[in-house]
């Protein structure tokens, strides 16, 4: 399970340094990329403590059950808040409907279909089977708490915040190229995926 998992995050963190070091991403595309993945990840936990609850017959309050969820939710809404007003900072003049555009619509050479209409049904399978394979088929559902599920998640959000927000710091202060947090975000993501 554990090799899965490490495989898993190799693969994550492959993709956008990739794309930073051979097809000149740039932060706020390589963000993009890891937005779609924290918003399905989101989805999934919904999905998984569902599964716990539903299996394990806990019969909780809709408080109960989805507020600690909910919360969650909240702290990635925070996440995607901060980042935005650190990559300001850090790239002043960006547009981000014009950069969010461009992404949606990168091609790359070969490729003839924009990667908007690939890359969400690629994030949504890969979580899909990841849940399938390490979620369902390992029986994980049938031991862990649902409470556990949510506060791991609410740990790596809590690691993403902070990490903005030394982000946000260091931009206001200093003037740092944009790799430098290009390799933070994917090495950081890349423990954080091993860890938690």
């Amino acid at each position: 399970m554990q090799r899965l998992k490490l495989i898993s995050a190799i693969g994550e963190a492959a993709i956008p340094l990739f794309g930073v070091l051979f097809l000149g991403w740039g932060l706020y595309f390589i963000l993009l990329y890891y937005f779609l993945d924290l918003i399905v990840n989101e989805i999934f936990v919904y999905i998984k403590v569902n599964k716990v609850v539903d299996f394990q017959l806990i019969n909780f309050s809709f408080r109960v059950r989805y507020g600690r969820l909910i919360f969650n939710s909240a702290l990635a809404l925070l996440v995607l808040l901060l980042t935005h007003v650190s990559v300001y900072f850090i790239v002043p003049e960006i547009n981000f409907w014009k950069e969010f555009v461009a992404f949606l619509r990168y091609k790359e050479d070969g490729i003839p279909i924009a990667q908007g209409y690939i890359l969400l049904p690629m994030v949504l399978l890969g979580n899909y089977q990841q849940y399938k394979m390490v979620f369902i088929k390992s029986g994980e559902f049938k031991r862990i708490s649902w409470s556990k599920l949510i506060y791991k998640r609410r740990n790596a959000l809590f690691i993403a915040i902070a990490g903005t927000t030394v982000s946000l710091i260091i931009a206001i202060f200093f003037s740092i190229n944009e790799p430098f947090y290009v390799y933070a975000i994917i090495f950081v993501k890349l423990l954080v995926d091993i860890r938690l």
